[in-house]
């Protein structure tokens, strides 16, 4: 089958690598973001997904504005069968849609219908769930709501978070990618229509989440660590210093204490960083790291910050 890839981000290299290495179909080109600025003296970078295909020999397209007649008329030329999206950036828009009527779909990473929009994975760790996945839809007019092709789900391990689950479900996203592809080349799809009741949304995360609310139980706020991970982090302040927690989890063994929520309980290199937190529980930090520092384990950091038992943070 000869495909036309759509993506930007790190999460859509892998499908853009298995579809690019399968036998039974052909990349014929892709289309991603522009060019973006980047560090101190903005000099334009290439997108992981441009990088990528530059690599295997592809055409690449960046068209500014994708609802176009000349993009439209790209798609068109190339003679594909299936148009491919993963995590491109932009909305598909009505003619394009209507063009390539069922024969564009997308990769999500989540269980449809649950968790539609952005940042699925992120958003189910800060919700505390055990259970993800990825699930391939064919693409329409309403925000990831057609009809699911093919689902897989994965088994949040307690070590997962977001920079895990992002590249994990990346991968099975590839996997099931190629395998979609090849039921609708062999006409064998068997269409799940979603149940729009059933459908979840959440937000687009942003820096204003990661600040701790100590009154929280430790594990919601293990879990906000762990969906915040590697950014924009879970933080609090130490110092009037930012202080982002990469790593932590609850700590029942110093539960049932009457403490001030973000009192410290101990600061110590053998029994731990221990933090108070809501309904009487404890949290045990074990990497963070100061403003403008390199990230630590809890040992180094408290070998270079005196941290007294008693102090709260804010």
């Amino acid at each position: 089958m000869k495909i036309f890839f759509l993506g930007t981000p790190e999460f859509a290299v892998p499908s853009l690598k298995a579809l690019a290495a399968s036998p039974e179909h052909s990349v014929c080109a892709v289309i991603t973001n522009p060019d973006q600025p980047s560090g101190r003296q903005l000099k334009l970078k290439p997108s992981p997904v441009k990088s990528t295909a530059l690599e295997l020999g592809l055409p690449v397209y960046q068209p500014e504005k994708f609802n176009t007649e000349e993009t439209l008329e790209i798609l068109k030329s190339s003679g594909a069968d299936l148009l491919a999206v993963v995590a491109y950036g932009k909305i598909i828009g009505d003619k394009i849609l209507a063009e390539f009527k069922d024969r564009i779909v997308n990769v999500h990473p989540s269980l449809l219908p649950a968790y539609r929009g952005v940042a699925p994975y992120q958003w189910a760790l800060l919700n505390g769930e055990t259970v993800t996945g990825v699930s391939i839809i064919y693409l329409v007019k309403k925000l990831d709501a057609g009809d699911i092709i093919l689902q897989e789900k994965y088994d949040i391990l307690p070590s997962d978070n977001a920079k895990t689950l992002h590249d994990k479900l990346s991968v099975m996203g590839a996997g099931l990618l190629c395998r979609a592809a090849g039921m609708i080349a062999g006409g064998t799809v068997q269409r799940a229509p979603q149940d729009d009741n059933s459908a979840t949304y959440f937000k687009k995360i942003d820096k204003a989440m990661g600040k701790i609310d100590w009154n929280r139980p430790p594990k919601a706020i293990s879990d906000l660590v762990r969906g915040l991970y590697s950014w924009p982090s879970a933080y609090a302040f130490f110092n009037s210093e930012m202080l982002k927690i990469h790593e932590a989890e609850p700590a029942s063994e110093f539960s049932g204490h009457d403490l001030t929520p973000g009192t410290v309980i101990t600061a110590d290199e053998k029994k731990g960083f221990i933090i108070a937190c809501g309904e009487k529980g404890a949290l045990r930090v074990k990497t963070l790291q100061l403003a403008s520092r390199n990230i630590q384990n809890f040992d180094s950091f408290l070998r270079g910050n005196k941290i007294n038992a008693g102090i709260i943070l804010n």
